[in-house]
Protein backbone atom coordinates (compact mmCIF):
# COMPACT_ATOMS: atom_id res chain seq x y z
CA UNK A 1 0.00 0.00 0.00
CA UNK A 2 1.38 3.36 -0.94
CA UNK A 3 2.06 6.64 1.12
CA UNK A 4 -1.12 8.14 -1.10
CA UNK A 5 -3.67 5.31 0.31
CA UNK A 6 -2.15 5.41 3.60
CA UNK A 7 -2.86 8.80 4.12
CA UNK A 8 -6.44 8.48 2.55
CA UNK A 9 -7.60 5.96 5.16
CA UNK A 10 -6.11 8.48 8.11
CA UNK A 11 -9.46 10.64 7.72
CA UNK A 12 -12.55 9.96 9.62
CA UNK A 13 -15.81 12.21 9.40
CA UNK A 14 -15.27 14.06 12.83
CA UNK A 15 -16.05 17.54 14.05
CA UNK A 16 -13.80 20.08 11.66
CA UNK A 17 -10.95 21.47 13.76
CA UNK A 18 -7.70 22.58 12.59
CA UNK A 19 -4.84 20.64 13.59
CA UNK A 20 -1.13 20.55 13.84
CA UNK A 21 1.08 17.13 13.71
CA UNK A 22 4.39 18.04 14.75
CA UNK A 23 7.25 15.89 13.52
CA UNK A 24 10.05 17.51 15.60
CA UNK A 25 10.57 14.90 18.50
CA UNK A 26 13.10 16.81 21.33
CA UNK A 27 15.98 14.58 23.07
CA UNK A 28 14.63 13.19 25.96
CA UNK A 29 17.43 13.26 28.52
CA UNK A 30 20.29 10.00 28.47
CA UNK A 31 18.51 7.05 29.71
CA UNK A 32 20.52 4.43 31.58
CA UNK A 33 23.37 6.74 32.51
CA UNK A 34 26.22 5.22 33.95
CA UNK A 35 30.39 6.02 34.37
CA UNK A 36 30.84 3.67 31.46
CA UNK A 37 28.79 5.41 28.92
CA UNK A 38 30.29 8.96 30.07
CA UNK A 39 33.51 7.89 28.82
CA UNK A 40 31.55 7.77 25.46
CA UNK A 41 31.34 11.95 25.45
CA UNK A 42 34.82 12.97 23.85
CA UNK A 43 35.53 15.37 25.99
CA UNK A 44 35.17 13.74 29.20
CA UNK A 45 37.28 10.66 27.48
CA UNK A 46 40.02 13.00 26.44
CA UNK A 47 39.92 14.55 30.23
CA UNK A 48 40.41 11.59 31.58
CA UNK A 49 43.37 10.00 29.51
CA UNK A 50 44.87 13.40 29.43
CA UNK A 51 45.42 13.08 33.34
CA UNK A 52 46.22 9.67 33.36
CA UNK A 53 48.89 9.66 31.33
CA UNK A 54 49.93 12.85 32.55
CA UNK A 55 50.53 11.16 35.63
CA UNK A 56 51.65 7.52 34.71
CA UNK A 57 54.54 9.58 32.59
CA UNK A 58 56.20 11.32 35.37
CA UNK A 59 59.76 9.79 36.59
CA UNK A 60 58.70 8.69 39.76
CA UNK A 61 61.60 7.39 41.97
CA UNK A 62 62.45 6.31 46.11
CA UNK A 63 64.48 8.74 48.15
CA UNK A 64 66.04 8.53 51.93
CA UNK A 65 66.29 11.60 53.34
CA UNK A 66 70.31 11.96 54.67
CA UNK A 67 70.60 13.60 58.47
CA UNK A 68 72.51 16.59 56.43
CA UNK A 69 69.48 17.18 54.02
CA UNK A 70 70.49 15.52 51.04
CA UNK A 71 68.50 12.65 49.45
CA UNK A 72 69.63 9.58 47.94
CA UNK A 73 67.54 7.52 45.25
CA UNK A 74 67.32 3.93 46.50
CA UNK A 75 67.76 2.39 43.19
CA UNK A 76 68.12 -1.01 44.69
CA UNK A 77 64.85 -0.86 47.45
CA UNK A 78 62.19 -3.42 46.53
CA UNK A 79 60.04 -0.45 46.95
CA UNK A 80 61.59 1.23 44.04
CA UNK A 81 61.40 -1.74 41.55
CA UNK A 82 57.94 -1.98 42.36
CA UNK A 83 56.40 1.80 41.40
CA UNK A 84 59.41 2.43 38.85
CA UNK A 85 59.77 -0.64 36.64
CA UNK A 86 56.50 -3.80 37.47
CA UNK A 87 54.40 -3.28 40.15
CA UNK A 88 52.87 -6.76 39.46
CA UNK A 89 53.09 -9.50 37.14
CA UNK A 90 50.80 -8.65 34.05
CA UNK A 91 51.14 -4.60 34.43
CA UNK A 92 54.23 -1.80 34.06
CA UNK A 93 54.51 1.55 35.96
CA UNK A 94 52.42 3.29 33.02
CA UNK A 95 49.27 0.63 32.80
CA UNK A 96 49.25 0.33 36.89
CA UNK A 97 49.28 4.52 37.31
CA UNK A 98 46.97 4.93 34.71
CA UNK A 99 44.57 2.12 36.37
CA UNK A 100 44.91 4.14 39.71
CA UNK A 101 43.84 7.84 38.20
CA UNK A 102 40.89 6.37 35.66
CA UNK A 103 39.20 4.86 38.92
CA UNK A 104 39.87 8.01 40.78
CA UNK A 105 38.59 10.09 37.93
CA UNK A 106 35.40 7.88 37.08
CA UNK A 107 34.73 7.00 41.16
CA UNK A 108 36.69 9.08 42.76
CA UNK A 109 38.68 5.73 44.74
CA UNK A 110 41.04 3.47 43.27
CA UNK A 111 41.90 0.67 45.71
CA UNK A 112 45.50 -1.60 45.74
CA UNK A 113 46.16 -4.58 47.58
CA UNK A 114 49.75 -4.27 48.88
CA UNK A 115 50.77 -8.24 48.82
CA UNK A 116 53.82 -8.50 51.54
CA UNK A 117 56.75 -10.83 52.62
CA UNK A 118 57.30 -12.87 55.42
CA UNK A 119 59.09 -9.58 56.74
CA UNK A 120 56.32 -7.29 55.70
CA UNK A 121 57.83 -5.68 53.02
CA UNK A 122 56.30 -5.05 49.76
CA UNK A 123 56.53 -7.67 47.03
CA UNK A 124 53.37 -7.03 44.37
CA UNK A 125 50.51 -4.45 44.22
CA UNK A 126 47.53 -5.69 42.43
CA UNK A 127 45.28 -3.25 41.50
CA UNK A 128 41.35 -4.19 42.83
CA UNK A 129 38.32 -3.30 40.64
CA UNK A 130 36.17 -0.18 43.17
CA UNK A 131 33.15 -1.67 42.29
CA UNK A 132 34.17 -4.70 44.30
CA UNK A 133 34.90 -2.69 47.40
CA UNK A 134 33.21 -1.74 50.51
CA UNK A 135 35.04 0.48 53.28
CA UNK A 136 34.08 -0.56 56.94
CA UNK A 137 34.70 1.71 59.44
CA UNK A 138 35.36 -0.12 63.04
CA UNK A 139 37.01 0.64 66.80
CA UNK A 140 38.34 3.83 64.41
CA UNK A 141 39.68 1.67 62.38
CA UNK A 142 39.69 1.33 58.22
CA UNK A 143 38.84 -2.03 56.85
CA UNK A 144 38.04 -2.94 53.13
CA UNK A 145 36.15 -5.97 51.83
CA UNK A 146 36.51 -7.38 48.47
CA UNK A 147 33.28 -8.86 47.61
CA UNK A 148 34.53 -10.59 44.86
CA UNK A 149 36.84 -13.40 47.00
CA UNK A 150 34.76 -12.24 50.20
CA UNK A 151 37.89 -11.37 51.67
CA UNK A 152 38.63 -8.32 54.18
CA UNK A 153 41.68 -6.66 54.78
CA UNK A 154 43.17 -4.14 56.98
CA UNK A 155 43.92 -0.58 55.98
CA UNK A 156 47.65 -1.01 56.17
CA UNK A 157 47.65 -3.38 53.42
CA UNK A 158 45.87 -1.13 50.87
CA UNK A 159 46.22 1.91 49.08
CA UNK A 160 43.21 4.03 49.07
CA UNK A 161 43.71 6.80 47.00
CA UNK A 162 40.25 9.15 46.97
CA UNK A 163 39.32 12.99 45.99
CA UNK A 164 37.24 14.71 48.16
CA UNK A 165 35.61 12.43 50.69
CA UNK A 166 31.87 12.15 51.08
CA UNK A 167 30.63 12.72 54.68
CA UNK A 168 31.83 10.27 56.33
CA UNK A 169 35.57 11.88 55.27
CA UNK A 170 37.15 8.27 54.28
CA UNK A 171 35.07 7.57 50.91
CA UNK A 172 35.84 9.99 47.82
CA UNK A 173 33.16 11.52 45.68
CA UNK A 174 32.76 10.71 41.94
CA UNK A 175 33.37 13.93 39.62
CA UNK A 176 31.47 11.42 37.03
CA UNK A 177 28.40 10.76 39.09
CA UNK A 178 28.32 14.25 40.90
CA UNK A 179 28.39 15.82 37.95
CA UNK A 180 26.48 13.80 35.76
CA UNK A 181 23.61 16.09 34.64
CA UNK A 182 26.16 18.53 33.26
CA UNK A 183 27.50 15.18 31.15
CA UNK A 184 24.62 14.00 30.57
CA UNK A 185 23.38 17.37 28.57
CA UNK A 186 27.02 16.88 26.65
CA UNK A 187 25.75 13.56 25.88
CA UNK A 188 22.13 14.83 24.45
CA UNK A 189 23.89 17.23 22.45
CA UNK A 190 25.91 14.76 20.75
CA UNK A 191 22.79 12.71 20.03
CA UNK A 192 20.32 15.55 19.20
CA UNK A 193 23.49 16.15 16.79
CA UNK A 194 23.23 12.66 14.96
CA UNK A 195 19.48 12.69 15.10
CA UNK A 196 19.81 16.05 12.80
CA UNK A 197 21.73 14.57 9.88
CA UNK A 198 20.53 11.46 10.12
CA UNK A 199 17.22 12.97 9.37
CA UNK A 200 18.09 15.44 6.16
CA UNK A 201 19.99 17.53 7.71
CA UNK A 202 16.03 18.87 8.49
CA UNK A 203 15.33 19.76 12.57
CA UNK A 204 11.14 19.90 12.02
CA UNK A 205 8.40 20.12 9.79
CA UNK A 206 4.64 20.25 10.20
CA UNK A 207 1.51 18.56 8.29
CA UNK A 208 -1.38 20.61 8.53
CA UNK A 209 -4.91 19.27 7.71
CA UNK A 210 -8.42 21.16 8.06
CA UNK A 211 -9.67 17.69 9.48
CA UNK A 212 -9.73 16.25 12.45
CA UNK A 213 -7.52 13.16 12.85
CA UNK A 214 -7.51 10.87 15.09
CA UNK A 215 -4.92 9.44 17.91
CA UNK A 216 -4.72 6.16 15.78
CA UNK A 217 -4.35 8.09 12.42
CA UNK A 218 -1.95 10.69 13.41
CA UNK A 219 0.87 7.88 14.98
CA UNK A 220 0.49 6.55 11.27
CA UNK A 221 0.76 9.42 9.09
CA UNK A 222 3.51 9.93 11.72
CA UNK A 223 5.41 6.43 11.08
CA UNK A 224 4.93 6.64 6.97
CA UNK A 225 5.13 9.87 6.85
CA UNK A 226 9.41 9.51 8.13
CA UNK A 227 10.06 6.37 7.02
CA UNK A 228 9.68 7.43 3.80
CA UNK A 229 10.86 11.53 3.61
CA UNK A 230 12.76 12.18 7.17
CA UNK A 231 15.91 9.92 6.64
CA UNK A 232 18.80 10.99 4.76
CA UNK A 233 18.20 9.01 1.88
CA UNK A 234 14.74 10.53 1.22
CA UNK A 235 15.89 14.20 1.76
CA UNK A 236 15.70 14.75 -1.61
CA UNK A 237 12.23 12.93 -2.79
CA UNK A 238 9.14 14.75 -3.46
CA UNK A 239 6.15 13.95 -1.43
CA UNK A 240 2.81 13.66 -2.59
CA UNK A 241 0.18 14.92 -0.27
CA UNK A 242 -3.67 15.20 -0.73
CA UNK A 243 -6.91 15.33 1.33
CA UNK A 244 -5.91 18.61 1.52
CA UNK A 245 -2.90 17.73 3.83
CA UNK A 246 -0.41 20.83 3.56
CA UNK A 247 3.52 20.30 4.77
CA UNK A 248 5.24 23.48 6.42
CA UNK A 249 8.74 22.89 6.91
CA UNK A 250 10.46 24.75 9.89
CA UNK A 251 13.65 26.36 8.91
CA UNK A 252 15.73 26.41 11.95
CA UNK A 253 20.09 25.86 11.36
CA UNK A 254 22.33 24.30 13.78
CA UNK A 255 23.78 27.75 14.43
CA UNK A 256 20.50 29.20 14.84
CA UNK A 257 19.65 26.85 17.62
CA UNK A 258 23.02 27.85 19.29
CA UNK A 259 23.74 23.72 18.65
CA UNK A 260 27.83 24.77 18.17
CA UNK A 261 27.54 27.23 20.64
CA UNK A 262 26.22 24.51 23.38
CA UNK A 263 28.63 21.96 22.50
CA UNK A 264 31.87 24.32 23.03
CA UNK A 265 30.39 25.42 26.42
CA UNK A 266 29.79 21.53 27.09
CA UNK A 267 33.92 21.25 26.50
CA UNK A 268 34.37 24.07 28.86
CA UNK A 269 31.83 22.28 31.40
CA UNK A 270 33.88 19.13 31.51
CA UNK A 271 37.22 21.27 31.96
CA UNK A 272 35.66 22.69 34.73
CA UNK A 273 34.83 19.51 36.31
CA UNK A 274 38.13 18.39 36.00
CA UNK A 275 39.93 21.65 36.47
CA UNK A 276 41.35 21.44 32.98
CA UNK A 277 42.50 24.64 30.65
CA UNK A 278 40.51 24.65 27.89
CA UNK A 279 43.01 24.37 25.62
CA UNK A 280 44.02 21.17 26.52
CA UNK A 281 41.12 19.97 24.97
CA UNK A 282 41.83 21.21 21.81
CA UNK A 283 39.12 23.94 22.63
CA UNK A 284 41.50 27.35 21.57
CA UNK A 285 38.77 29.59 21.50
CA UNK A 286 40.07 31.66 24.11
CA UNK A 287 43.60 30.72 24.01
CA UNK A 288 46.33 33.23 22.59
CA UNK A 289 50.55 32.70 22.09
CA UNK A 290 50.65 34.65 25.26
CA UNK A 291 48.65 32.85 28.30
CA UNK A 292 49.05 28.98 27.08
CA UNK A 293 52.27 28.65 28.57
CA UNK A 294 51.05 30.49 31.45
CA UNK A 295 48.14 27.84 31.56
CA UNK A 296 50.45 24.78 31.08
CA UNK A 297 51.94 25.90 34.22
CA UNK A 298 48.95 26.26 36.00
CA UNK A 299 47.76 22.18 34.61
CA UNK A 300 50.49 21.44 37.01
CA UNK A 301 50.51 23.54 40.04
CA UNK A 302 46.62 23.25 40.41
CA UNK A 303 45.67 20.76 38.33
CA UNK A 304 48.73 18.10 38.76
CA UNK A 305 49.61 18.94 41.87
CA UNK A 306 46.45 17.51 44.47
CA UNK A 307 46.80 13.92 42.71
CA UNK A 308 50.80 13.86 43.13
CA UNK A 309 50.03 15.11 46.61
CA UNK A 310 47.45 12.25 46.74
CA UNK A 311 49.27 9.36 45.71
CA UNK A 312 52.61 10.12 47.13
CA UNK A 313 51.44 10.44 50.77
CA UNK A 314 49.31 7.27 50.74
CA UNK A 315 52.46 5.57 49.03
CA UNK A 316 54.74 7.15 51.74
CA UNK A 317 52.45 5.70 54.62
CA UNK A 318 51.96 2.21 53.90
CA UNK A 319 54.54 1.37 51.64
CA UNK A 320 57.71 2.13 54.34
CA UNK A 321 57.80 0.66 57.75
CA UNK A 322 56.75 2.79 60.67
CA UNK A 323 60.21 3.36 61.48
CA UNK A 324 61.07 4.51 57.64
CA UNK A 325 58.45 6.62 57.68
CA UNK A 326 60.02 10.13 57.01
CA UNK A 327 62.98 9.05 56.06
CA UNK A 328 62.13 6.86 52.77
CA UNK A 329 59.99 8.69 50.55
CA UNK A 330 58.22 8.80 47.53
CA UNK A 331 58.40 11.50 45.16
CA UNK A 332 57.10 12.61 41.46
CA UNK A 333 59.84 14.38 39.21
CA UNK A 334 57.55 17.24 37.50
CA UNK A 335 60.64 19.29 36.21
CA UNK A 336 59.73 17.53 32.82
CA UNK A 337 56.59 19.15 32.16
CA UNK A 338 58.03 22.83 34.05
CA UNK A 339 60.97 23.02 30.66
CA UNK A 340 59.11 25.48 29.11
CA UNK A 341 59.59 27.61 32.14
CA UNK A 342 62.78 27.22 33.18
CA UNK A 343 63.87 30.58 31.08
CA UNK A 344 61.67 32.61 34.32
CA UNK A 345 63.05 30.27 36.70
CA UNK A 346 66.37 30.41 36.04
CA UNK A 347 65.98 34.29 36.08
CA UNK A 348 64.46 34.12 39.78
CA UNK A 349 66.68 32.23 41.24
CA UNK A 350 69.18 34.55 39.84
CA UNK A 351 67.84 37.30 41.67
CA UNK A 352 67.18 35.32 44.69
CA UNK A 353 70.76 34.19 44.59
CA UNK A 354 72.25 37.27 44.26
CA UNK A 355 70.13 39.72 46.91
CA UNK A 356 71.44 36.93 49.17
CA UNK A 357 67.66 36.00 49.94
CA UNK A 358 68.53 32.17 49.07
CA UNK A 359 71.65 30.16 48.89
CA UNK A 360 73.35 28.19 46.32
CA UNK A 361 71.98 24.99 48.30
CA UNK A 362 68.43 26.20 48.45
CA UNK A 363 67.87 26.64 45.13
CA UNK A 364 69.31 23.20 43.80
CA UNK A 365 66.69 21.48 46.83
CA UNK A 366 64.19 23.04 44.96
CA UNK A 367 65.36 21.69 41.64
CA UNK A 368 65.67 18.37 43.35
CA UNK A 369 69.92 18.36 43.52
CA UNK A 370 71.73 17.73 46.00
CA UNK A 371 73.93 20.26 47.92
CA UNK A 372 77.53 21.30 46.94
CA UNK A 373 80.04 22.50 49.19
CA UNK A 374 79.98 25.80 50.48
CA UNK A 375 76.73 26.02 49.26
CA UNK A 376 75.27 27.21 52.26
CA UNK A 377 76.68 30.41 52.47
CA UNK A 378 74.20 33.42 51.14
CA UNK A 379 76.11 36.02 48.95
CA UNK A 380 75.45 39.61 47.59
CA UNK A 381 77.09 41.65 44.99
CA UNK A 382 80.09 43.46 46.22
CA UNK A 383 78.82 46.68 44.92
CA UNK A 384 76.08 46.91 46.99
CA UNK A 385 76.75 49.05 49.86
CA UNK A 386 75.38 52.24 51.78
CA UNK A 387 75.53 55.86 51.35
CA UNK A 388 77.69 56.71 54.63
CA UNK A 389 80.39 53.72 53.58
CA UNK A 390 80.99 55.35 49.89
CA UNK A 391 84.62 55.96 49.80
CA UNK A 392 85.20 54.34 53.60
CA UNK A 393 86.65 51.54 52.45
CA UNK A 394 88.99 53.04 50.07
CA UNK A 395 90.20 55.26 52.13
CA UNK A 396 91.40 52.56 55.01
Amino acid sequence: MGIIDNIANFFRPQKEEKRHVNYFTTLNQTQNYSQDNALTFTAVWAAIRLLSESISCLPLSVYKKEKNGDKTELTEDPVCYLLKYRPNTYQNKVTFLEKIMTDLLLDGNSYVQIVRNRNGRPVELLPLKYANMNTILKDNRLFYHNEQVNMTMDSEDVLHFKLITDEDGYTGLSPIEQCKRAIAWGLDLEKYGKSFFENGAKLSGVLESDRSLSTEAIERLRVSFNDNYSKLKGANQTAVLEEGLKYKPIQISPDQAQWLNSRQFSIEEVCRIFNLPPHLLKDLSKSSFNNIEMQSQEFVSYTLMPYLQRIELEMNIKLFRKTEVGKKYVKFNVNGLLRGNIKDRAEFYNKMINSGVMSVNEVRAKEELNRVESGDKHITQMNMTTLEKIGTDASN
